[in-house]
Order: structure tokens, then sequence, then C-alpha cells
């Protein structure tokens, strides 16, 4: 038994990817913002995993501009990503041009277009609650 409990403990670090995923905020007047709860869940051949918040506690996240890193420890292997679902909480406008996201199983970024230029806010009269983003294919659906 203690064999069995020490694979599946040894099994499921070997699983537990690092995600890092880059943000790029437009340059345009108002699209920064530091309270739009952002979360997103990737989408690759072996499933999906939800991340985190966005949230950088000792700075001020999605500068006007700004490209940043996220980094994400511990969370599901998907594989190569193919899309993005991204979602906000807060209603606070946000534009981001770019989204990059590789990982350490997955070393050659993904790059994620904002084609429509499309800001988003949980405030449906300023922009989109979700947004899905596909590789190669700029943003195929909103809401």
């Amino acid at each position: 038994m203690m064999k069995f409990v020490l694979f599946c403990a040894l099994f499921s670090l070997a699983s537990a990817t690092t995600y890092t995923i880059v943000t790029e905020t437009s340059n345009v007047k108002n699209a920064e913002t530091d309270n739009i709860y952002l979360r997103m869940t990737l989408v690759g051949p072996h499933g999906n995993v939800l991340t985190p918040y966005f949230d950088e506690p000792d700075r001020d996240d999605f500068k006007k501009g700004a490209s940043e890193a996220f980094v994400f420890s511990g969370l599901k292997e998907v594989g190569e990503i193919h899309c993005i679902d991204i979602s906000v909480g807060g209603d606070d406008w946000w534009l981001f041009e770019t989204i990059l996201v590789y990982s350490d199983t997955h070393p050659m970024p993904v790059i994620f277009e904002n084609t429509s230029n499309q800001g988003m806010s949980s405030d449906t009269s300023e922009g989109v609650r979700n947004m899905r983003l596909c590789a190669g294919g700029g943003d195929i659906s909103r809401k």
C-alpha cells in the first residue's frame, strides 16, 4: 500500500506543470487596470486547466503599454495550448493586444492576438466578460 501511495504522489508531481503567461496591455488611453480579476482556462489536447487570478501583489498589474509575465506552478499538464478562455470579474476596463503562453513542457510560446481590439470588463457597457482565443485564429467568441 505504501508503494502505491508513493507512486501516486510521484505521478502527481511529475504531471504538475508550470505555465508562464505574458500579457501585453494596449497603449491606448485607459487601457490599463489593476482591478480586473482576470483568470484563464488553458485548453490543450489533454484537457483544460483554470489558472488562479492574475495578480502580483507587489506591483500594479496590466500597466498601459506594458508586457507582464505571470507564472503559475503546479497546474495540470494539458499539452500544447490550442485555445485560451479569458474571463474577468472586475468592472474596470482592460484592453490587451497579445497574450503569450508557454510551459516547462512546451517552451515554444503560443501567441494569442486580440484581433478585434475588444476590451474586457464585467460591465457589459464597457466590454466583454469572456473571450476565447485560439492559436492562429484570433478571437473566435465573445460574450
